[in-house]
């Protein structure tokens, strides 16, 4: 099996640019017009950029010549951040750091190796490390560049590279890295540079770097640092490591940041839920229920000053219910008092409380109750119905993927190693509680369905497999995955990802204690059971993180089709327990699930305005603020009683200015709701398909026929009319500043602890003139495909050449996208179809694909009340716009057919496929038929579309003219029905 990667992924193509766009003003020459300016003025011998010079020299680096200032920057990072709905930056913080926030399972690691080549052909950086915590995250990039090798090598064909783990065993490949001209790619711990003095390999001298050290073959290159889960790298230590190599800047990718600086993109779980680039999360909980009656008590931990117990207990509420919660009770205290509780009734006290070991209490009706221990609790009896339910889980989620070549896979966290191993040593031995229920619970399952005989045959220890790390040879213990001993435990899931997704593997089911940390997932686990008390304020997002990623199939293709893109937690905690929890660890990382944020209408079009812009962070926190003074958000954000868009004459009441994004803003505050993400297992339903209408009716296979025809396009553009346009927008345009170079002075001073410099001044001059021009006719030609001459024509018009030569690389990027602008909306007035034989997708294929059964969340789904009318008695919707028109279509009496067009229906455009939503027969004047397809939008407002999404409308408007089908846009406005 061989992992597909689809390089138009529009979220991680904006991730790439959100760091790129950072830097614009960057000569990608910048070695050249250094050495002019060099040069032209002499530096003096204190300045920082004259040693890194001389110590380049010395050690025959190549390296990154950054030559931008702060000032340059943080100009950039604000619009940076307006675009992404951040709040500009008003200054830079800690220098130049940036945050990049990526939800986990979305490619975090292909954005940050992406970017990495980007750099590389934009600026002409070549010397990269990869800053990671651990041995098995750096494994895991390690494998990612060598399953994305191939991809990139495709994308960037002028860009060669090579890529290193750097260990103190091969430290003298420090000198390769510095030395070579291509791209290099370094992968290292941050052990390896955390330390002083020369307890660190980095830090000694080596004869075979002509008694330099390695850090000053880092050093000497200005290496761009690139930090995966950088919350893990935060102590002081790794802050002095980090300055010690001194980068040219640092990038920092994680989905859970401790501490934020200079956020420039975030992708955070209701984005990436909301874009389908995760798994549906569904909750399948297990918990004991009529336990109440009797006494539970858990010690969660002893304080001495004062002497007291934190106890988890069954306590009665105001409203008379019961329910689980932690008190603070001292010694003596009567636990019925403290409870409200007559389970507690007969004298339950603490005689004693004690801090010897790990701490105990002494009970009156009980005896010694150690931390960490329960009474009262049946754990056992559910702990086992959670193994049950994740296999029941597990057996109907295989019948369901094997015929689409999609493995599953189920992962268990225990609640310690000997829980699965007992007194055993290995897989074959393990005879721990956990291993033997599975094995005795497997079997018992799989003989009440007989099919389930055929799909999983072996005994039950092929199919488990568990990893802890191994300490030494047949002892086990549970540690953190920083050090060279835990590799051997990640070989299968980090190296070998391909081979654990393949139908030949039998690895199945896989347990687990925390080894399983940041840095492991696999695209198809299906299943993620907790055995052990969910406590920590991360954990249930880190333990859902291990399976949100799409899965993929035996073609490592991902597969976004909601009804299989499906998480299920077993969790022994109830559905709304695990919800409400898991959305204050969302709340505590400052991710807005359940509550508006001000930047969160920032990514809307923006209205009026002929250039495609987004509304932007300021008139995003407007809009905001002005649903706070309406009483529709109250002061946290939370939306209020007040929203009820379903009520008749319903608005916001937003300024004629902004009245055309209403619809959109209503739709962002519909999702304002964990129970959006986050669903209980009951939830789902198997839609039912009318196999009538499929299979029998000739009307039926007539009417797809006619709309799933096939055609080819061809285009023309009015050169002219293009060349008009450009210049008119060209000539609009901002004015481009002129590049600038930052010199900054230090006063030095050499100790034997080393060498420190303090700035003591800096200047800016300009380079206008004084570097390498790039062949800017070349550069548009190869990004428009336009023909030279009309690339000139356009650039001499326009009279704006003067530019060019202050700052070429803005004045390209200008350029490019007017121009791409103007092609875009030409292209799809010239555009022409023509009918060619075959379909788009046939009924065959319709067919078979609707026979799978397949399950959907009722909250997606709308009930159909004439079933004879549609396909499945539920129609899949993805906005409340949809979910309208499927209704109105139902009701109408002169719709005789509609159906949402599946995902495989796709038409050819000059923009990319495209994929209607609707395909409708109306009865017209009693007797005609019309054929109809419509695309469902919150407005008719052209200009409120994305460039590629109207470019879409306006070729399949073509398309469908030419084969004889009714094509247009539906809104709330008007349906056009």
């Amino acid at each position: 099996m061989k992992f597909k990667f689809d390089a138009k992924q529009e979220y991680q193509v904006q991730a790439i640019e959100s760091v790129t766009d950072l830097f614009e003003g960057q000569p990608d020459d910048a070695g050249d017009f250094l050495t002019t300016f060099r040069t032209e003025r002499v530096l003096p011998e204190t300045s920082n950029q004259a040693l890194d010079i001389d110590l380049s020299e010395e050690v025959g680096a190549v390296g990154n010549n950054f030559v931008l200032d702060e000032a340059t920057v943080l100009e950039n990072l604000k619009v940076v951040q307006n675009e992404q709905g951040l709040e500009p930056a008003k200054e830079l913080i800690d220098g130049l750091q940036f945050d990049i926030e990526m939800e986990t399972g979305t490619g975090k690691t292909y954005v940050y190796l992406r970017t990495i080549f980007e750099l590389a052909e934009k600026y002409n950086f070549t010397k990269f490390v990869i800053l990671v915590p651990s041995v098995a995250i750096r494994e895991g990039v390690k494998t990612s560049i060598e399953l994305m090798h191939d991809h990139f090598r495709q994308l960037y064909p002028a860009s060669p590279f090579d890529c290193m783990v750097y260990s103190g065993k091969n430290a003298e490949e420090v000198q390769s890295f510095a030395t070579s001209t291509s791209i290099q790619i370094m992968i290292m711990t941050i052990g390896s540079v955390r330390g002083r003095g020369n307890n660190l390999i980095m830090n000694q001298t080596r004869d075979k770097l002509n008694g330099l050290r390695p850090i000053d073959f880092l050093r000497a290159t200005r290496p761009i640092l690139i930090m995966d889960e950088p919350q893990n790298m935060e102590s002081e230590l790794s802050k002095t490591a980090l300055a010690g190599m001194d980068p040219a800047f640092i990038l920092r990718y994680s989905a859970t940041h401790r501490e934020t600086r200079n956020v420039t993109y975030r992708l955070d779980p209701v984005d990436a839920h909301e874009l389908g680039l995760v798994k549906q999360i569904v909750v399948a909980e297990a918990t004991e229920h009529g336990g109440d009656a009797k006494p539970y008590i858990k010690l969660l931990s002893i304080d001495s000053n004062p002497w007291q117990a934190s106890l988890e207990l069954v306590c009665r509420k105001k409203d008379g219910s019961l329910a689980r919660q932690v008190k603070k009770v001292k010694q003596n205290q009567d636990l019925e008092k403290v409870t409200g509780n007559p389970a507690y009734e007969n004298n339950w006290r603490i005689n004693e409380i004690n801090l010897d070991g790990p701490g105990f209490i002494e009970l009156t009706n009980h005896g010694i109750l150690q931390v960490g221990e329960t009474i009262g609790g049946n754990d056992e009896t559910v702990y086992r119905e959670m193994i049950r339910e994740t296999i029941r889980e597990h057996f109907r989620r295989e019948s369901l993927m094997r015929p689409l070549g999609i493995k599953v896979l189920s992962l268990f966290f225990v609640d310690k190693v000997a829980s699965y191993l007992g007194d055993g040593a290995d897989n074959t031995t393990a005879n721990g509680k956990f291993a033997q229920w599975f094995d005795e619970l497997f079997i018992e399952e799989r003989d009440r369905f007989p099919q389930y005989k055929d799909l999983l045959p072996q005994d039950p220890i092929e199919l488990r497999r568990a990893y802890f790390s191994q300490i030494k040879k047949g002892v086990y213990g549970d540690t953190s995955g920083v050090t060279a001993k835990d590799d051997d435990s990640y070989d299968l899931i980090m190296k070998d990802k391909a081979r654990l997704l393949s139908e030949d593997e039998p690895v199945r089911f896989i347990f687990s204690h925390s080894a399983l940390r940041e840095g492991w997932d696999n695209p198809n686990v299906f299943q993620i059971c907790t055995l052990r008390e969910i406590g920590s304020e991360t954990e249930r997002r880190q333990t859902i993180g291990r399976g949100l990623r799409l899965p993929v199939n035996q073609n490592g293709e991902r597969v976004a089709d909601r009804s299989v893109a499906q998480l299920t937690v077993v969790a022994n905690e109830s559905y709304q327990e695990f919800a409400t929890n898991l959305q204050k660890e969302y709340k505590k990382a400052g991710v807005a699930i359940g509550y508006i944020r001000k930047g969160d209408f920032a990514k809307l079009p923006k209205p009026n305005t002929e250039e495609q812009e987004n509304l932007g962070f300021t008139t995003s926190a407007q809009i905001w603020g002005a649903l706070k003074q309406r009483g529709f958000l109250n002061k946290d954000g939370y939306v209020t009683a007040s929203f009820t868009p379903d009520a008749d004459g319903f608005s916001l009441g937003l300024t004629a200015e902004y009245s055309p994004v209403e619809e959109a803003v209503i739709e962002v505050l519909r999702r304002a709701n964990i129970e959006h993400y986050v669903k209980p297992k009951r939830d789902r339903t198997t839609r039912k398909l009318n196999k009538q209408l499929y299979f029998q009716s000739r009307e039926f296979e007539e009417f797809w026929e006619k709309i799933s025809q096939r055609t080819t396009y061809s285009v023309s553009v009015d050169r002219d009319v293009l060349i008009k346009n450009a210049v008119q927008k060209i000539k609009k345009a901002e004015e481009i500043e002129p590049l600038r170079i930052e010199v900054k002075k230090a006063r030095l001073t050499v100790a034997r602890g080393g060498t420190k410099g303090s700035e003591t001044s800096s200047r800016t001059a300009e380079l206008r003139g004084g570097y390498k021009l790039p062949d800017i006719v070349s550069e548009l030609q190869e990004a428009t495909s336009l023909t030279r001459r009309t690339i000139i024509d356009i650039l001499i018009q326009s009279d704006r050449l003067n530019e060019f030569i202050a700052n070429p690389n803005d004045y390209i990027k200008m350029i490019k996208g007017i121009i791409e602008a103007e092609l875009a909306a030409i292209v799809t007035e010239g555009i022409q179809y023509e009918k060619i034989g075959g379909s788009v997708y046939s009924l065959t294929e319709l067919q078979q694909d609707g026979i799978e059964e397949k399950q959907y969340f009722l909250d997606n789904l709308y009930k159909v009340k004439n079933r004879e009318k549609t396909d499945y008695d539920f129609v899949v919707y993805d906005s409340e716009a949809e979910r309208r028109f499927a209704e109105l279509l139902d009701d109408r009496e002169d719709i005789k057919l509609f159906l949402k067009l599946p995902p495989k229906f796709k038409i050819d455009t000059p923009v990319g496929p495209y994929n209607p939503d609707w395909a409708i027969v109306k009865q017209v004047d009693g007797e005609d038929r019309l054929y109809m397809i419509r695309e469902t939008k919150s407005t008719m407002i052209e200009h409120l579309l994305r460039t590629t999404e109207q470019a879409k409308i306006d070729a399949a408007h073509e398309h469908f003219k030419t084969i004889g089908v009714e094509y247009a846009k539906a809104a709330p406005s008007n349906w056009n029905i």
